[in-house]
C-alpha cells in the first residue's frame, strides 16, 4: 500500500484536533449543541463521508478484485454514523428555533429550498454523467427503487430529510403543544421505517433517521438531559462508547463471521441474522450521537477550515459524490465506462476534495443568495399584510 494515504489519516485527525479546548474536572463546555460547534463538527463529519464513499470505489468489497487498491478502509463502515449525527443536530436545532423565533415556522417552507437546490444541480450532474457513459436513464417507482440505483446515488439523504421536514412543520405549525408535533415526527419516523423495511430497501436508507426525533427531544428536555449526563460522567461515556463499539462490529461484520463458524446458511437464519445487523446499526448510529455528545461537554473544537466546511455540510455531501465517480474505475457503480480513472489512492482523494469542495462553495453561494431573497420576499408580504 502507497504509505502517502496514511497522510490523509493524519490530516483528518489533526482537521478536528487543531484548535480544541479541553474542559477539566469540574468544568463543562456550556456550548456543546451552540450553532458554532455543531457546524464544526458537522464539518468535520463532511469529510468523514467524503472519504467513505472514496472507499467504497477503492477497497470495497464488490469492487472487482483486480481494482481493489487499499488505504481507506477505516471509513467503509462509519458513513451512517456521519449522518446520525446530521440527523440529530437537524432535529435539534429545528426545535430550538421553532420554540425560540415567532415567526420561525411560518417561514419553514423556505428551508425546503436549501435542501432541493443543491440536489436539483448535482441530480443534473449526475443525469450527464450517465448520458456520457451511455447507461440508461429510467425513472423508477419508488417502491422499486431497491431494483436500481437512483438517479443521483446519493439522494437517500435528501428523501429522508424531506419527508421528516414536513413531519416537523406539520407537527409543529399548526398546533402549539411539544407533545403533538413530537407524536407526527415519531410517526413519520415509524412509518419512514416500515416502508424501507417492506419494500427491502439497504438499511443505510433508515439505520439513522431516527436521530432526528432524538436531536428533537434532547433540545425539548435540554437542561435536565445535560445534568443527568453529568453524573458518573465517564463512567457513560465508557458505556456509550462500549455500547457503539459492540453493535458496530455486529452491524457491519456479522456476515464475516459466518464462514468462521461453519454455520450453514438457511432463509430464516439469513432473515434473522440481516434483523440483528439492522438493530445493530441502529443502536450503534444512536449511542455513537451520544458519546460524541458527552465528548463536546468536555472538548470543544474548532478552527477555521472546519467553520468553513461547515457552513457548506450538505452541498458538499451532495457535489462530492459526482467526482467520486468521476475519476473512479467506472461511473454509476460498474455499470458506465471511467471517465478519468485515478489508480493512486492518496491523488484520487486530494482529486475528489479539490474538485468538491470550490463546487459545493458556488453551489453554497448560489443557495444562500436564493435562500436571502425568499427570506427577504416572505418577510416583505407579512409587513404588507400587516
Amino acid at each position: 500500500m502507497n504509505f502517502v494515504v496514511y497522510l490523509w489519516y493524519v490530516a483528518f485527525f489533526a482537521l478536528i484536533i487543531v484548535g480544541m479546548k479541553f474542559y477539566g474536572k469540574g468544568k463543562w463546555n456550556d456550548d456543546v449543541m451552540s450553532f458554532d460547534q455543531t457546524k464544526a463538527y458537522l464539518g468535520f463529519c463532511a469529510v468523514a463521508i467524503v472519504l467513505h464513499h472514496c472507499s467504497h470505489r477503492t477497497c470495497a468489497s464488490w469492487v472487482p478484485v483486480f481494482l481493489q487498491r487499499p488505504g481507506l478502509g477505516m471509513f467503509l463502515n462509519v458513513g451512517y454514523l456521519c449522518v446520525a449525527a446530521f440527523f440529530f443536530c437537524s432535529g435539534y436545532g429545528l426545535y430550538k428555533s421553532a420554540r425560540s423565533k415567532p415567526t420561525f415556522m411560518n417561514r419553514f417552507p423556505v428551508r425546503f429550498i436549501p435542501v432541493l437546490l443543491p440536489y436539483v444541480i448535482t441530480l443534473g450532474g449526475f443525469l450527464a454523467l450517465r448520458k456520457s457513459r451511455n447507461i440508461p436513464i429510467q425513472v423508477r417507482n419508488p417502491i422499486k427503487m431497491p431494483d436500481a440505483e437512483p438517479l443521483h446515488p446519493y439522494s437517500w439523504y435528501i428523501f429522508a430529510l424531506l419527508i421528516i421536514y414536513l413531519a416537523f412543520y406539520l407537527g409543529f405549525r399548526f398546533v402549539k403543544k411539544d407533545w403533538f408535533g413530537i407524536l407526527i415526527v415519531t410517526i413519520a419516523t415509524v412509518g419512514y421505517f416500515a416502508f424501507c423495511i417492506k419494500y427491502q430497501y439497504g438499511s443505510w436508507w433508515y439505520n439513522s433517521v431516527h436521530l432526528f426525533l432524538v436531536g428533537v427531544l434532547v433540545a425539548k428536555f435540554e437542561k435536565g438531559f445535560f445534568e443527568s449526563l453529568k453524573k458518573l460522567y465517564f463512567l457513560k461515556l465508557l458505556l456509550f462508547l462500549a455500547i457503539t463499539v459492540v453493535t458496530f462490529a455486529i452491524g457491519n461484520y456479522a456476515w464475516d463471521l459466518m464462514p468462521k463458524f461453519n454455520i450453514q446458511m438457511t432463509p430464516k437464519l439469513g432473515e434473522n441474522i440481516m434483523t440483528i445487523i439492522t438493530v445493530a446499526q441502529i443502536i450503534s448510529a444512536l449511542t455513537f450521537c451520544m458519546f460524541t455528545v458527552m465528548l463536546g461537554m468536555k472538548i470543544k473544537v474548532g478552527n477555521p477550515v472546519l467553520k468553513f466546511l461547515g457552513k457548506m455540510t450538505l452541498e458538499l455531501y451532495l457535489v462530492h459524490g459526482l467526482f467520486v465517480h468521476i475519476f473512479s474505475y467506472a461511473v454509476i457503480n460498474d455499470y458506465g465506462k471511467s471517465v478519468c480513472y485515478i489508480k493512486n489512492v492518496p491523488l484520487y482523494v486530494l482529486v475528489v476534495f479539490v474538485s468538491s469542495i470550490p463546487v459545493a462553495f458556488l453551489v453554497h453561494l448560489m443557495d444562500s443568495k436564493i435562500g436571502s431573497i425568499l427570506k427577504g420576499s416572505s418577510s416583505s408580504k407579512k409587513i404588507n399584510k400587516t
